[in-house]
């Protein structure tokens, strides 16, 4: 399992109203790295603009494929001045987590992300690699992070998510349209989220791991030995493609 950032800029994607609609799954440009993005994967979803940082984690449902047009248009995309080119490569994944942005800064103290290497890596892109280190930190700390959160901020959050509705799918903004245009090739099988994925805590050391990858904790954490496992429960959603 592989760690990436997936970048969403309000100016051009509505993240932040995304993140409340109730629908856990998304379909995502792949501008690169899609031969090494693969099913199972975990992505942080990263706002940009302000407030910036990280809003959400998804998994990977299926490797980066070129899909139909209406797999790739939800309603929140905002037209562009210009029409500019985008990915043939798309990922489908589902959300397993949303939150309010955790800014930069805060992510900047994180023990072990003081070099995080997405900080010092070409900004203009889209899809961003991070090294299993890195995810697996990040993971825990967004865990312990969600836990330890005001229950006034998320009480706010349900306020808010009640007041916004999905927008109509306006499919007569012909710029968005032809944005979204992508070669037509023979239709992938479809990815379904996998319900067996979930945020497990390890009870023996009370690590975060996503469910894919329990074997490999216990290979490197408790060789030998029984670990039980306890499913994390769903955080409440608030608002952050790029």
């Amino acid at each position: 399992m592989n760690y990436w950032i997936f970048k969403a800029n309000p100016e051009h994607y509505r993240i932040d109203e995304r993140l409340l609609d109730s629908n856990p799954n998304l379909v995502w440009a792949v501008t690169r790295y899609h031969e090494r993005i693969q099913k199972g994967d975990t992505v942080f979803i990263w706002r940009a603009g302000t407030p910036r940082g990280i809003c959400a984690v998804m998994l990977i449902d299926a490797n980066p494929y070129e899909p139909e047009q209406a797999e790739i248009y939800d309603g929140y995309e905002i037209p562009a001045g210009t029409i500019t080119p985008l990915s043939e490569h798309w990922a489908k994944g589902h959300l397993i987590r949303r939150f309010p942005v955790i800014d930069m800064s805060v992510i900047k103290k994180v023990d072990g992300l003081e070099l995080f290497s997405f900080f010092s890596a070409f900004q203009q892109a889209v899809n961003f690699s991070i090294t299993r280190p890195e995810g697996t930190i990040l993971l825990e700390f967004i865990e312990q992070y969600l836990a330890d959160a005001p229950i006034r901020e998320r009480e706010n959050a349900q306020k808010l998510a009640a007041k916004i509705k999905k927008p109509a799918l306006t499919r007569s903004a012909p710029a968005v349209r032809a944005a979204r245009s992508v070669k037509k090739s023979k239709p992938a099988e479809p990815a379904v989220a996998n319900p067996d994925f979930a945020l497990l805590k390890c009870a023996a050391c009370g690590r975060y791991v996503v469910s894919s990858d329990t074997d490999r904790h216990i290979r490197e954490v408790h060789a030998g030995q029984p670990v039980e496992w306890k499913k994390t429960s769903p955080t409440t959603k608030t608002a952050s493609r790029g």
